[in-house]
């Protein structure tokens, strides 16, 4: 077997992974970010933590040892892109009701609404690569630019941060897992013993959901995999290309590859054809619905006619924003927080400010919506 043909198992394998462990941990990070602003504690929000300090560890402890090389990070140049492109991310984010992996794994779980949010990314994909040359490179890029690529291993031993990202990690994981909740993974999946304590039992792939928190820690372990092995995890990326992949179809490859951005991303690739991690973010999908269908918990959702605009809106300003920073909640967060990237500490800043500004705008309105009624029902009872 070629080499190229063992890339795309290994994305194949990889996606199907992420699908289970993301749709079973309902593993979204607009849930994550907008829970703990409105009520301070959320369980998702905790299993992302546990998932960039089990990555911080092992990635680390993989550059300290020379079992993969520092330029196997992604590294993107550090400037005020990082901070506005994660912000618009954010909004989109909360707009669309889902992160890049989050619509991912709902797609797969039979939600027609989230693939309206697919298609609305991938039209900003298109867009930003329509105006990359003439506009965002001189208006945007040069003029916010600081400096190249920063990563924080070139001024600390992965040594040091091995041992820091273990200790963190230990604590934590004992705060978050006291004594007394520790033995039930999940709701679905359990059952009372003769004392009354819960008790795993049954197949884990039928179970309906999964502790997020140990969700965090198994994605952590296979990030870590795929780096060792091949590469740093990423959806936007690579959806860009699937997006220039499917404008192909429909403009003829020459539209693609003329196109300086997109030939750009597919500099290394022999024409405008799906790679390992384009079938990375398909198995994603596949992973999901197979996970969902074993659970009994897969049907087709039709989206309500209300929420269409903000999925192809919210989708679209994510697509947007992942170009502008670049990077998303993933290839920012999950990949770059441990590569100890400035940009991606920059961005993840963004896409969390961008779900609070969204968070903040749906309040107002809401509060708005709740007055006017308290008014008319006033009103209302004073007629009578």
């Amino acid at each position: 077997m070629g080499g190229i043909d063992s890339l795309l198992l290994m994305g194949a394998g990889f996606g199907l992974v992420y699908g289970v462990l993301l749709q079973k941990g309902d593993f979204c990070f607009v849930s994550a970010f907008r829970d703990w602003f409105a009520f301070k504690h959320n369980r998702v929000l905790q299993g992302v933590i546990l998932a960039v300090l089990v990555i911080l560890f092992g990635w680390s402890l993989i550059l300290a040892a020379g079992l993969a090389p520092l330029d196997r990070l992604w590294l993107p140049p550090v400037g005020g892109t990082a901070l506005i492109g994660g912000i618009v991310f954010g909004v989109g984010m909360y707009v669309a009701g889902a992160c890049a992996s989050g619509t991912l794994y709902r797609c797969g779980m039979g939600y027609a609404y989230f693939w309206l949010v697919f298609l609305g990314m991938k039209g900003g994909y298109l867009f930003y690569a329509a105006l990359h040359e003439p506009f965002f490179v001189p208006y945007y890029f040069e003029p916010l630019a600081v400096s190249g690529p920063i990563t924080l291993y070139n001024y600390i031993p992965p040594e040091a941060v091995t041992v820091a990202a273990f200790l963190l990690l230990v604590y934590l994981f004992f705060r978050m897992f006291p004594k007394q909740t520790g033995s039930a993974s999940s709701a679905e999946g359990s059952r009372q013993d003769k004392g009354g304590r819960k008790e795993l039992s049954g197949n884990p792939l039928r179970w309906k959901s999964w502790d997020a928190r140990m969700v965090g820690i198994l994605v952590g372990l296979t990030v870590t995999l795929q780096f060792l092995w091949w590469s740093i995890w990423g959806i936007t990326g690579p959806g860009t290309r699937i997006a220039g992949v499917i404008w192909s179809r429909l403009a003829g490859e020459a539209a693609v590859l003329d196109n300086p951005y997109l030939g750009a991303m597919f500099a290394a690739y022999p024409g405008a054809v799906m790679g390992p991690s384009e079938w990375l973010i398909i198995f994603i999908i596949a992973g999901a619905g197979i996970s969902s269908f074993l659970s009994g918990t897969w049907r087709f959702r039709r989206p309500r006619l209300n929420r269409v605009p903000n999925a192809i809106l919210g989708g679209a300003l994510m697509g947007l924003g992942s170009r502008m920073a670049p990077g998303c909640n993933i290839g920012n967060i999950i990949s770059g927080i441990p590569a100890l990237s400035v940009h991606s500490f920059l961005a993840s800043a963004g896409i969390a400010l961008g779900v609070y500004l969204g968070y903040v705008v749906a309040q107002r309105n809401l509060q708005k919506q709740m007055s006017r009624l308290e008014q008319e029902a006033g009103l209302k009872q004073a007629g009578s």
